[in-house]
């Protein structure tokens, strides 16, 4: 029988809880931890996640959930854009790193009873590492203000030096190969970043040793929710193969993904609420660490480094180091090449570079995010919608993209007090909206021939049997829009209503 203390205590969690938005008291750390934050936290992950495996693969496309996360944590932790600037491009390019990662054959082996643990393996592996990886990686734009240049740069160092010891001396030779193990056609590096990400916290650990436990929470956490997201969520393309024929039109791969996104992004946004107070505290940077120039200039580095993105990283390497792409894989150099031109060695410059121009740093989080978005949408129209369309018109689509979210950026950065969750809205509708335009850029969505027609009864019905899946993961998608979108307005409009 409950003792009128007991009911009285009962009461006053029960009004404590209503009276912080869905807060609950960590007792580990004597902090609110708010369920709501979290919980917003796993739908967007989700949302992004969902939107990187739809619009297009990759890292770049993985930099969408690092993006939107990022953007979110600096909002829950109240930074100013100054500070912020650092943690969304350091979050945007550390998940990004983990879309390197093959799976598609790993996934396959789910299917088959004979494999299916192996593969379920595969999954939890690789989940556990691309949650490690991203978790480290964003951690590490926590404190990058906080601990001299030459130690983060000499942490990324490490972290290349050994992703090419683990994909060179484990990967390459594919000791333990997680995709197809007979022909064994598919590149893995699942090793090296594991071994990197170790390196890259060791480093850490070794010269800030009072902050490295942030970076190292956030690895641990996110190895954690990748390897139950990706374990678990893997497990809709076991499910596919067991129901009937009549459901197994479902979006199961999307399903997988959508759980991948929502558990990584739980047990992110769990690591920040429970870190709260001393991530707080890290909100107000070095004034040494602060470096502008003129906006002319910035301009023109910006264009630079865009360009340097997504066309000329590599074909400047084998300018400067001719021989490259004729190296065999078992060379050590073939992996140092592949590893400091793909987008690990990328990254880790912009990462860098991000650190020390914070207008820099917007730029690289949202306008490459959403101009890699343009360019995987143009590219996939007539291989997936089968739509022709001239190369001029392609280029002109993704320049103007670009145009005007590199404007649309750099006004909103230099506008003080720069609104996050103003940034995080109109992302959000950028990369949703190319969203809707992937769906719905199919051919015979609109032209559907005779031919297409004659089984069934009419064009609609067409439609229905063809494109049903997509009305389903149309349905996920615009549902945990319209949430993340509702919950950034109510909180721009709490913080007019706070700063009246």
């Amino acid at each position: 029988m409950p003792t009128f203390d007991t009911i009285q205590n009962s009461c006053r969690v029960s009004y404590s809880l209503a009276t912080t938005g869905g807060s609950q008291m960590d007792s580990c750390l004597g902090t609110p931890l708010k369920v709501r934050d979290v919980l917003v936290s796993a739908i967007v992950m989700s949302l992004g996640w969902g939107l990187r495996g739809y619009i297009g693969g990759g890292p770049f496309g993985a930099m969408i959930p690092g993006l939107l996360l990022s953007l979110l944590f600096c909002h829950f932790l109240k930074y100013d854009a100054k500070v912020a600037a650092v943690v969304v491009a350091f979050g945007a390019i550390g998940v990004g790193f983990g879309g390197d990662m093959t799976y598609g054959q790993t996934l396959g082996l789910i299917r088959q009873t004979e494999s299916f643990f192996w593969g379920l393996t595969g999954t939890t592996v690789k989940g556990a590492v691309w949650g490690l990886m991203g978790g480290a990686v964003l951690g590490t734009g926590f404190i990058a203000h906080h601990i001299q240049r030459r130690y983060f740069v000499s942490a990324f160092l490490a972290l290349l030096i050994g992703t090419i010891v683990g994909i060179h001396f484990i990967d390459q030779p594919k000791w333990i190969y997680f995709s197809d193990p007979i022909n064994k056609p598919r590149d893995e590096s699942w090793a090296g970043f594991l071994i990197g990400t170790v390196m890259l916290l060791l480093v850490l650990l070794r010269c800030t040793p009072k902050l490295a436990g942030i970076p190292i929470r956030f690895a641990a956490y996110g190895a954690v929710g990748g390897a139950l997201g990706f374990g678990l969520g893997s497990l809709f393309l076991k499910l596919q193969v067991e129901v009937s024929d009549s459901w197994q039109w479902l979006p199961y791969w999307k399903f997988m993904e959508f759980t991948f996104g929502f558990l990584l992004g739980a047990a992110l946004g769990l690591c920040t609420q429970r870190q709260y107070d001393r991530l707080h505290g890290l909100g107000s940077p070095h004034e040494s660490n602060r470096f502008e120039v003129q906006p002319m200039i910035s301009h023109i580095a910006v264009l630079g480094v865009v360009y340097l993105v997504f066309h000329g990283w590599r074909v400047i390497w084998d300018f400067l180091i001719p021989g490259l792409s004729s190296l065999a894989p078992s060379d050590v150099r073939y992996t140092t090449s592949e590893v400091l031109l793909g987008f690990t060695g990328m990254g880790c410059v912009l990462m860098i570079l991000s650190e020390r121009f914070q207008s820099l740093a917007w730029q690289v989080a949202v306008t490459i995010t959403i101009v890699a978005t343009a360019i995987d949408w143009q590219r996939d129209l007539y291989p997936r919608g089968n739509i022709t369309w001239p190369d001029a018109s392609r280029l002109a689509f993704v320049l103007v993209i670009g145009v005007v979210v590199f404007v649309f950026v750099d006004r909103w950065w230099r506008r003080k007090p720069a609104n996050l969750m103003k940034l995080f809205v109109v992302s959000m509708i950028c990369l949703m909206g190319m969203g809707y335009l992937m769906g719905v850029a199919h051919s015979d969505l609109w032209w559907p021939t005779d031919r297409q027609i004659a089984p069934l009864e009419n064009g609609s019905s067409y439609v229905w049997q063809r494109y049903r899946s997509e009305v389903v993961v149309h349905g996920i998608f615009t549902s945990m829009f319209v949430i993340s979108i509702g919950f950034a307005i109510s909180e721009m409009r709490a913080s007019r209503i706070q700063s009246k």
